[in-house]
């Protein structure tokens, strides 16, 4: 019996929609002789355009009091980066005598706390080599400033390095160890002798430990120890023991404590304690050694006597919206000293607080408002004195780089330096100015640049097309504010339920811009975050990520898909297991969720390394080969069907670390002629891969990597602290 002519035609009806779902060959030939294309790849002629970004960093203020018990001393810090150089100005305002010390690298005055002790001597705490701690010291009387001044403890590092004036007149530091916990060391301010209690508190491993907030009485020294999970701790002096107070929960603790001088005695407060179902935040008081709940109404404890402290005269009113050192090096603080026959407030009188009160801050503006021009001569007439001087300056790295529709470039230079216009038309390059970003995301979406990255993965939007205004003086003391109504660049938003503090990847895909990254400090899990520009809103997510790590992400599908690469980690937070692999992840932009299966391109490599959508539902990669350090592997991924249709050894290793910080002098993106440009060999060697067949071309050779913009036929590279240039290498 024949079967109904309905049924034969089935399998013809079938076909296609199982031809759908088998992708088309996608073969990548092995190429035998690319190690000697590389080899002898020809010399490229690079030139260099300019120096786009030169500039100091302004640092931290700090005051001394002088000895006639009137007037103060102002200390100022500039650097280039972090370790120096950094150039160190003082001002004696009894005289009006400015000094410069120049330092060499190896000083890093990033979070450096100052105490005034009670000999009058401002005690400044720094990291030097070796991430060691180092504390520099200033004498008001003789206007002089020592670097490395005490011999520190060895064990005694950390990038949050606190440092607080005891009732007994002695100086406390607090830092991280290479145990992972906690440390606390002593200073005589006299003496200039440093003792070390070692490891105060538990270990935070496989976490770093931070300690960022402590504070002394009479017999203890308290710590907030940080970051997964916090531990308050108390260290008795007497006895050299320790006791743990209060434990958070591993994921959004917070502990801090304070010694405000109202009080007298410290104080701490917790949020999230472990056992607390509360969900408030909880304030104690901190007493001998323990913790006494602050209850509404209630009264402090007795008043402990306060350390030693010379005189503090009325502080000055200080000014730094004219401090940042031009394109030439000038700069000017503003101080205005306090009025004849004042009275000191109650913050002058704080014990050892070095910390200068800086006037100025968000000045609102409406939406395309002129800014307000400053008259020197008006300030002056209010009382204000400038001290004009000139600080050293120095060209900035070039991290990131990208090309606008107009045909102008756009970067970024490291280290909060801000960005830079470059015009391939003009040969003009300008330094708008800088915005509290290190910048590591980055897309050009409508015409405008959209930014993120350090700290706290905030999103900046930049309209090219108007004047820069962020830090630009509004009215004498005040600058313009990132976050204010007519800012430019913007800050619009924290994509805090992303988890991620440091935002390394940035996609526009279905009228959403997507981010990727790491938590810091808090962990290392991977954080997903999103910000639509039509309504305003924003959200993410990072528990599918807590044992990976965001690297890179691409589009796919005309944006219906994002697909996510991550690198494996221990993950302290959800103890979940270390996977042997990194993996793609699939993210639909319709609905916001991870779709399917991961895909795990190579066994046992620590990630899937850079992607790129290349069209349709392929993408490329390129990760490292576990079984040959001295080789790396280019593959092609189908989306759709989640299958690794190629696998291509390279006779090089992969120029980046995989889960590094993403400052390498590199780059891997998609060129005007739709192939792939990147570097191989030693990372010097520019070369092109053709999508279709993965096939790769040598370019020539240049003296290093960087990032990459195009300009016409003429390709440009970041990288070094020069914008770069190499004419008529791209095809037509």
């Amino acid at each position: 019996m024949k079967p109904p002519f309905r049924l034969l035609l089935l399998p013809l009806l079938l076909a296609p929609l199982a031809l759908a779902q088998t992708p088309a060959p996608w073969l990548a030939p092995e190429q035998p002789k690319l190690a000697e294309l590389v080899a002898k790849a020809p010399p490229l002629a690079e030139e260099s355009i300019c120096e786009p970004v030169r500039s100091a960093r302004l640092s931290g203020t700090y005051l001394a009091p002088n000895p006639d018990g009137k007037t103060w001393d102002i200390v100022q810090i500039y650097f280039k980066q972090y370790g120096g150089p950094n150039t160190i100005l003082a001002i004696d305002l009894g005289t009006g005598k400015v000094t410069q010390t120049v330092t060499k690298r190896g000083y890093n005055f990033h979070l450096a706390s100052g105490v005034v002790a009670p000999n009058g001597k401002l005690f400044i705490n720094i990291i030097g080599e070796r991430g060691r701690q180092e504390v520099c010291v200033y004498d008001p009387a003789k206007d002089e400033f020592k670097l490395n001044a005490i011999a520190m403890p060895d064990n005694l590092g950390g990038e949050t390095h606190p440092m607080k004036l005891g009732p007994d007149g002695k100086l406390y530091c607090a830092g991280g160890n290479r145990e992972k916990a906690a440390t606390v060391a002593q200073i005589d301010p006299d003496t200039g002798k440093a003792i070390s209690y070692g490891s105060v508190g538990p270990s935070h491993a496989p976490s770093d430990c931070w300690a960022y907030s402590m504070a002394a009485d009479e017999r203890f020294v308290y710590v907030a120890s940080g970051k997964v999970p916090w531990y308050l701790v108390a260290l008795d002096r007497q006895t050299g023991k320790w006791e743990t107070l209060a434990t958070t929960e591993k994921v959004d603790g917070f502990i801090s404590i304070k010694r405000d001088s109202n009080a007298g005695c410290p104080s701490a407060s917790i949020t999230r304690a472990l056992g607390d179902t509360s969900g408030q935040r909880l304030n104690f008081w901190l007493v001998d050694g323990k913790l006494v709940p602050i209850k509404e109404g209630s009264t402090p404890p007795p008043k402990p006597p306060a350390a030693p402290t010379p005189p503090f005269p009325p502080r000055p009113e200080i000014s730094t919206a004219a401090a940042t050192p031009d394109v030439e090096g000038n700069a000017t603080l503003w101080v205005r000293p306090a009025a004849e026959g004042a009275e000191p407030k109650a913050e002058d009188a704080k014990p050892g607080d070095a910390r200068a009160r800086i006037s100025g801050g968000g000045e609102d503006a409406a939406e395309g408002a002129a800014l307000e021009v400053p008259d020197d001569a008006t300030m002056e007439a209010k009382g204000w004195k400038p001290f004009r001087y000139k600080v050293e300056i120095y060209p900035m790295g070039i991290y990131r780089l990208t090309e606008l529709p107009d045909g102008r470039l756009v970067g970024a230079a490291g280290g909060y330096e801000g960005n830079f216009l470059f015009d391939p038309k003009t040969g003009k390059s300008e330094h708008m100015g800088k915005i509290h970003l290190s910048q590591y995301a980055t897309v050009v979406h409508d015409g405008k640049v959209w930014m993120s990255g350090y700290p706290s993965s905030p999103v900046y939007v930049y309209d090219p097309a108007k004047p820069w205004t962020v830090g630009k003086r509004v009215a004498g003391t005040k600058v313009m504010e990132d976050g204010t109504p007519g800012s430019n660049p913007r800050r619009l938003t924290n994509l805090k339920d992303s988890g991620a503090h440091k935002m390394y990847a940035a996609v526009a895909a279905n009228g959403k811009l997507w981010f990727g990254g790491r938590w810091y400090r808090t962990g290392a899990a991977g954080g997903i975050g999103w910000y639509d520009p039509r309504d305003g809103t924003s959200g993410g997510f990072w528990k599918p990520f807590s044992n990976y790590q965001v690297n890179y992400m691409t589009a796919a599908n005309d944006g219906k898909l994002l697909v996510i690469s991550t690198h494996r980690i221990d993950d302290p937070l959800l103890n979940k297991p270390k996977p042997e692999q990194g993996a793609l992840f699939f993210l639909d932009t319709a609905s916001g969720q991870l779709v399917g299966e991961k895909v795990e391109p190579v066994a046992r490599a620590k990630g899937p390394g850079p992607i790129l959508g290349v069209g349709g539902s392929r993408v490329i990669g390129w990760t490292e080969n576990p079984g040959d350090e001295k080789s790396s592997i280019l593959y092609g991924v189908d989306v759709n069907t989640r299958q690794v249709l190629f696998r291509k050894s390279l006779p090089f290793p992969l120029p980046v670390r995989i889960g590094g910080n993403q400052q390498d002098r590199w780059d891997f993106r998609l060129g005007p002629d739709g192939k792939i440009w990147t570097f191989m060999g030693m990372g010097e060697t520019l070369v092109r891969i053709d999508p279709k067949d993965a096939s790769v071309e040598v370019v020539g050779q240049l003296k290093n990597g960087g990032p990459i913009a195009f300009s016409g036929r003429d390709l440009y590279l970041g990288g070094g602290e020069s914008l770069r240039r190499v004419k008529a290498v791209v095809q037509p």
